[in-house]
């Protein structure tokens, strides 16, 4: 279309019969590569000893700070699995919404950033400029989703008794993704409700955003309760046993000889004294929160009180000044 219109335009502007064909051509060649679009974007891909990383040309550096960042947690994660790392691993880093949801087996969560596909061996990222997230939080959840591709690939067929609140646990733990938001999310469930049974969270996760993060916290709280205390040793055995058939919450009542009931009933009242009413009330910043409230409130006396003698002043010399007129009238 741009050929054609610049050629239109021609005919009415050339005078010169024996110039218009020559200068037709030289000006649709020349509309051609104006209108041309540019190249599309390629998808990059590079390889490490354990990964594929998959990127968009625009998102070189960060495709190759996922390389290298995926090479050394990978390491971590797996030796704390008691495995060795294994290659066959693709990362996609992607631009696009739509990008993201091509590589969802279903329909995820909206305000989902990363997800992990642990029988394909694959994990998928949104980039930073996509989630609006920090550089850090980004690599948090490569972290994160890299913690779900060991963890299955270490359980292997008997995967399937792995509860959700482990799988997603383990993985907070090992990005460190635990943030101010899982503290108030405890300190609400403390205060204003109750948890959500464990039970109910072995197979999947509430899809709405709060009760999402009160899932996550819990898992993540009650992992860490289980993991400090049985000790690194302790808690790589109960992994082992997960990879033989066996049942975590059942060798979770043998190791603590009690009722799985009676353990979650342990960590919770341990995190009803951390995040309920009486740390609040007695805490640090609750004390200099009412000492503000203090100082608040003898500031706003303060000026009420100087209104008031300032009001009674003004009345005081208008009094004066009617005693005077009335005196010399």
């Amino acid at each position: 279309m741009c050929a054609y219109g610049a050629a239109s335009i021609l005919v009415f502007t050339v005078k010169n019969v024996k110039l218009m064909v020559p200068a037709i051509v030289w000006i649709s060649l020349a509309a051609i590569g104006v209108c041309k679009q540019a190249p599309p974007a390629r998808l990059e891909t590079l390889a490490t000893s354990h990964f594929r990383v998959h990127f968009w040309r625009q998102s070189r550096g960060v495709g190759r700070l996922v390389a290298r960042v995926a090479e050394s947690s990978f390491a971590g994660i797996c030796a704390e699995l008691g495995i060795e790392p294994f290659g066959g691993n693709d990362i996609f880093i992607c631009e696009t919404e739509r990008e993201f949801g091509e590589h969802q087996p279903s329909a995820g969560a909206s305000w989902a950033v990363g997800l992990a596909v642990p029988l394909a061996q694959k994990v998928v990222l949104k980039s930073p400029s996509l989630a609006k997230n920090s550089r850090e939080e980004f690599l948090k959840t490569l972290k994160h989703e890299l913690a779900h591709l060991a963890l299955h690939h270490c359980l292997g067929p008997n995967r399937r008794l792995l509860p959700r609140w482990f799988d997603e646990g383990f993985a907070m733990i090992q990005a460190g993704q635990w943030e101010w938001s899982d503290s108030l999310a405890l300190t609400k469930m403390s205060l204003f409700s109750s948890m959500i049974p464990f039970e109910e969270l072995a197979g999947s996760f509430p899809t709405q955003a709060g009760s999402a993060r009160l899932a996550y916290a819990q898992s993540y709280s009650f992992c860490l309760f289980i993991r400090k205390s049985l000790g690194p040793r302790g808690f790589a055995r109960l992994v082992a046993g997960l990879q033989r058939g066996l049942p975590i919450e059942r060798q979770l009542e043998l190791i603590f000889r009690m009722p799985f009931d009676r353990l979650v009933k342990g960590w919770y009242d341990r995190v009803h004294r951390k995040y309920g009413l009486y740390p609040i009330l007695t805490g640090a910043a609750f004390f200099w929160f009412g000492v503000t409230l203090l100082m608040l409130f003898a500031y706003l006396r303060k000026r009420a009180a100087a209104k008031r003698r300032l009001a009674e002043m003004e009345a005081e010399d208008e009094f004066i000044d009617h005693v005077l007129r009335g005196r010399y009238h």
